[in-house]
């Protein structure tokens, strides 16, 4: 169609365009410009968008927004975007049982009625996986092409339909099967689709229908009705579909047995029923796919008018029978692919597959597959039939339990470039029995426990699209032998065989054959360079999944053109101890390019070198170079240095911790592709790089390295593409990038990065970037990454899913936001306002603080100066202020012992010695006659400086004490001065909390008289 190939025309210009650079880096897609700006592509596939992104440039042409969770579309969301021709919106609701169980969308997408109406260009609309219940209204007249797979859509009706009459394309299938149920038939309107006579491919596959649809447009080129419960082909149901080319009709009655989904036959397992005449008006038809119908009979009525018929599937009925007669064959000569597969009877199994003579009809035929037939021996005279088609180049024989195979019997077929006999379960041959494969065990029905090669045939839909790729139908077969396998030409696949060893000879017919895939035999055999000396032509070899013992050098010297050698999965000797292994076989295999030694737990070899002077690639994965390399064993450090032309090491997963010493100084001197990946390295030494003269590409990611080069240029002038993601590093080295100017790719994804600084990326080098890959670090959002935000928002550097990967750990309010979004601005620093900010709240701050300290602790910093400055002056005599007494002194004058003291010790030693230095009041003596006690104490108490308690047990029990203390006490508080003195003549008051707070303010004003003051 017309569509199609403007598709194509756009899909071709994709590989030859570039990321384009002055769209806003906020969006969150990837945009392609076309080499000659007709199209500009639009990609925001799997971002997480909740509403379709406002920066979309207005002039885009072809918009994907797959794999997002946008619940609403409306008039305005495409509004803006006036050049649209193709919309893709699969996947932003997908039903339950199809969609991610971690992501379950409950609310289908809604979509406002002409909400499309506006685009003048739009020709192709994608709404897959949307839980929509109906066709939208108001779509575009000049849309071209459909698609609503994988919805909720079970009511086709002709007004449905009325907007869109000029549709080529409509795909309608997956709306109503055992993955998205409806529980309903899917209704379909008589002449719903005929009125779109442009319609050239419709789809209506899995969605439960039961009968054709009526009154087909006449213009269908391709139609698909697969996976439905159609039980019966009417003789009109094709009438009008003179331009049909291609028609399916698989697993309408389907062959139920071994299939690994929900399957429902017909009754009583009957066949399809398809009249005679069904196929009669179908002229140009070319593709016919009736698989798994459960036919046992094939009419040759069906196609007397079916003659450019090129592809017919038949597999997977039960046409095991019906291949020995095959009447119908002759009427299609023109016929280029055939399947029979999976046509055997059950619980039987017979000696030899049984094919007609009418197979010599089919000139043009180029493929035949026949597997799952399930015969014994395999022989020239069983594909005799075969013999005069002169174009076949596949022959497909897997998954047949075939105990006896005579390979001569290829030699009968020049053109033949692929044969698969694969899953089989040929041996090797007796000396008796020369040149063919045999099996000498019993008999047995295999097949219902087989394990199956791929699910090609046993998938309930291979051509199904998935949410990532617009692929439809017609997906081609798919081998399980290496593609670059049978680019090198005539492919020959025994893998998943018997073949536990190789005989010489039962290779002497095959020698045209380029590539031989042997893996999965369980071979353990020590070859020693003559088991494969008849195919001296083999370019490849594929020898993986078996047993080898590597004893002998000399094995496979006899491969002189062997380019490409696959020894993968080959451990069975390896994990064994004290057996050799001779890995220097490649010293004799001159021609020899690729080499494959991976997962085979590689920890010793005899030969302490390998060699070879014609080695390009060697993937030594899975292997165990952390023994080889053990510290202090210096023996294999140069193991590969030998290989002269090697190119490309991959060394990954060998659980290397680190990289001793003198390592690279014994590679290869041609190497410029070096893989570290997925190992257990916690540091590298990047100094040693010096040493790989001609490294480009390094890849060290999935390690567990915390540190980067200190500058990288310093270590190579040489590599262009660095690979660190995956690791732990926290911080770049300060001058990391400075003078790389030979780097154009640098991944970084993955590690603890938190900011990246201008000095570790200098302008000169990352400009010079192509692909910076930052996605997965914990960047922080703060005024340290200004610079590298005004970068990413300026650069032309391809930075992938910037817009939505590349987001900030930190602080919380900008927590998976996008990097680039933080605001420049606020980081700006204006000197002026930054000064008087911080004066202003200096000064608040003081204010503050002054007047919550005044309220909360004014007396107890009042208290602690004064009692600081008493202390650091000492005593000082008073001034005289009205004061007659230096002290009063307050004792039981009742107590002759305290008298005594007072008299004695006190006023002798302050009034009587040296003069009268000191005045006191005593009550006895100084008090006035006929006065109140209470005046005369108040009065004394008043006129002393210091009022000193000489306290006894008796004495300090008693009132005169109390009333005395509490005098004094009111005038430390109506003046604001402590006079009181404490002496104590006996232990008195020893439990007062007062006496105990006053020893520690005030140790000098509490005293003891000691018992013997003479002692």
């Amino acid at each position: 169609t017309i569509l199609r190939g403007h598709l194509l025309v756009l899909l071709c210009l994709c590989p030859n365009t570039a990321a384009a650079s002055w769209f806003p880096k906020s969006l969150p897609c990837d945009v392609i410009e076309s080499s000659d700006d007709v199209s500009l592509f639009v990609d925001c596939a799997d971002r997480r968008l909740t509403e379709v992104p406002r920066e979309i440039p207005t002039n885009v042409t072809n918009l994907t927004l797959t794999i997002n969770h946008i619940p609403h579309i409306s008039k305005k969301s495409f509004l803006r975007l006036q050049q649209l021709v193709e919309i893709d919106f699969r996947c932003n609701c997908v039903p339950v049982r199809l969609g991610p169980k971690n992501h379950v969308c409950t609310e289908r997408l809604y979509i406002e009625d002409n909400s499309f109406t506006s685009l003048m260009y739009l020709k192709s609309l994608y709404l897959d996986g949307n839980q929509l219940l109906e066709i939208p209204r108001g779509l575009p007249s000049h849309l071209q092409l459909l698609s609503l797979e994988a919805n909720s859509i079970f009511s086709i009706t002709t007004g449905n339909l009325t907007d869109i009459v000029n549709l080529e394309i409509l795909y309608l299938g997956q709306n109503c099967y055992y993955r998205n149920p409806c529980n309903v038939s899917f209704y379909i309107e008589n002449d719903a689709f005929y009125n779109l006579t442009n319609l050239s491919v419709l789809s209506l596959k899995s969605n439960n229908i039961t009968q054709v649809p009526g009154r087909l447009p006449s213009t269908l080129k391709e139609l698909y009705l697969y996976n439905n419960v159609i039980q019966s082909i009417r003789e009109n149901d094709f009438q009008n579909l003179s331009h049909l080319e291609i028609l399916d009709l698989s697993a309408n009655c389907p062959r139920c047995y071994n299939a690994p989904y929900p399957c429902i036959p017909c009754p009583n397992d009957a066949a399809i029923e398809i009249h005679i005449e069904a196929f009669s008006s179908l002229k140009n038809l070319k593709i016919l796919r009736l698989r798994s119908n459960c036919l046992r009979k094939i009419p040759s009525t069906w196609f007397k008018n079916t003659k450019e018929l090129q592809v017919l599937d038949l597999s997977q009925n039960f046409l095991a029978h019906e291949m020995g007669e095959a009447n119908f064959l002759r009427l299609i000569p023109k016929l280029k692919e055939l399947d029979f597969s999976f046509n055997y009877d059950l619980q039987v199994y017979p000696v030899f597959m049984k094919l007609s003579t009418t197979f010599s009809s089919l000139l043009s035929l180029e493929r035949f597959r026949v597997r799952g037939y399930v015969f014994k021996e395999l022989a020239i005279e069983h594909l005799r039939p075969l013999i005069p088609l002169k174009n076949l180049t596949l022959l497909d024989l897997g998954t047949n339990f075939i105990k006896v195979a005579n390979l001569s019997l290829f030699q009968d077929f020049p053109a033949l470039e692929f044969v698969d006999l694969s899953w089989n379960k040929i041996s090797p041959s007796s000396e008796s029995d020369q040149g063919s494969f045999s099996n000498s065990r019993n008999s047995a029905n295999y097949f219902g426990s087989a394990r199956l090669q791929d699910t090609h045939y046993f998938m309930y839909d291979e051509n199904a699209r998935r949410c990532k790729s617009k692929d439809k139908e017609n997906i081609p077969f798919i081998s399980f032998v290496k593609e670059d396998c049978r680019d090198f030409g005539k492919t020959l696949d025994l893998s998943i065989n018997n073949l536990f060893f190789i005989n010489a000879k039962d290779f002497q017919h095959v020698s045209s054959f380029k590539c031989l895939n042997l893996s999965g035999n369980a071979i353990g055999q020590s070859l020693n360079g003559s088991e494969l000396q008849y195919l001296k032509q083999l370019k490849y070899l594929d020898f993986s999944n078996n047993r080898l013992d590597f004893l002998f050098a000399a094995a496979f010297k006899e491969l002189t053109d062997l380019e490409v050698l696959d020894l993968s999965n080959n451990n069975h000797y390896f994990l064994a101890e004290g057996i050799t292994h001779m890995l220097n076989f490649t010293n004799y295999l001159p021609s020899l390019k690729k080499l494959l030694l991976n997962r085979n737990e590689i920890s010793s070899s005899t030969n302490k070198h390998m060699n070879s002077s014609s080695l390009e690639t060697l993937e030594f994965k899975g292997n165990r170079l952390d023994i080889l390399w053990r510290d202090g064993d210096s023996r294999y450090l140069s193991f590969f240095k030998n290989l002269k032309k090697l190119r490309k090491l991959d060394i990954s997963y060998n659980s290397l911790s680190f990289i001793p010493p003198g390592s690279f100084e014994g590679m290869p001197p041609q190497l410029s592709e070096l893989c570290l990946a997925n190992n257990k390295l916690t540091s590298f030494n990047w100094g040693q790089l010096i040493f790989l003269k001609k490294l480009e590409v390094l890849d060290l990611s999935n390690n567990e390295l915390v540190n980067g080069p200190r500058e990288l240029s310093n270590c190579t002038s040489t590599v262009t593409r660095l690979i660190l993601k995956g690791n732990k590093i926290k911080k770049l080295k300060e001058h990391f990038l400075r003078g790389a100017f030979q780097l154009r790719y640098l991944d970084l994804s993955d590690n603890s990065l938190t900011t990246i600084n201008k000095s570790s990326c200098p302008m000169d080098v990352i400009e010079k970037l192509d692909t910076l890959i930052l996605q997965g670090n914990p960047f922080k959002c703060n005024c340290e990454a200004v610079w590298f935000v005004w970068w990413l928002n300026q650069t032309h550097v391809y930075v992938p899913r910037l817009a939505t990967d590349v987001t900030c750990a930190g602080p919380g309010t900008h927590k998976d936001k996008s990097l680039i979004l933080l605001d420049l601005y606020t980081c700006e620093e204006d000197l002026p306002l930054v000064v008087l900010h911080s004066v202003s709240a200096s000064i608040i701050i003081c204010i503050m603080v002054i007047a919550i300290s005044n309220h909360l602790y004014f007396w107890d910093i009042w208290y602690s100066y004064h009692f600081c400055a008493a202390k650091l002056k000492g005593y000082r005599r008073l001034p005289s202020s009205g004061k007659c007494y230096d002290a009063f002194i307050a004792y039981d004058t009742q107590d002759v012992p305290a008298s005594e003291w007072v008299y004695k010790e006190l006023v002798t030693n302050l009034e009587d010695q040296g003069g009268k230095q000191i005045n006191l009041c005593l009550e006895e003596r100084d008090w006035v006659p006929g006065q109140a006690i209470f005046e005369n104490l108040s009065e004394c108490i008043r006129m002393s400086r210091k009022t000193v308690f000489v306290l006894t047990k008796k004495y300090a029990q008693s009132g005169h004490f109390k009333t005395a203390f509490y005098m004094a006490h009111q005038f430390l508080m109506d003046e604001n001065v402590d006079v009181i003195i404490f002496i104590f003549l006996e232990k008195a008051l020893q439990n007062s909390k007062y006496l105990r707070l006053r020893k520690r303010l005030c140790k000098g004003s509490v005293l003891e008289w000691p018992t013997n003051p003479h002692s």
